[in-house]
């Protein structure tokens, strides 16, 4: 499985700006705060991400979502 890698473009603060690293270019992913990043990230860091399914969460939301759908058709 390839890598999803991201390099630290910035620290302001209690946030991070990363960027997505693509094969021939970089671009804006996200603003995240630094507390999630590891411990002494510095700007210009390249770190790799990860994913994980969460199938309760996702059964959460999309109760969350049937609900409203309902209601508003209810209306």
């Amino acid at each position: 499985m390839e890598k999803l890698l991201v390099t630290v473009d910035a620290i302001e603060g209690e946030k991070a700006a990363l960027l997505l690293r693509c094969p021939e270019e970089e671009r804006p992913l996200a603003v995240v705060p630094l507390a999630m990043l590891p411990e002494g990230v510095c700007a210009g860091d390249i770190l790799s991400l990860s994913f994980h399914a969460e199938p309760e969460l996702t059964e959460e939301a999309q109760a969350r979502v049937l609900a409203l759908h309902e209601k508003l058709l209810r209306r």
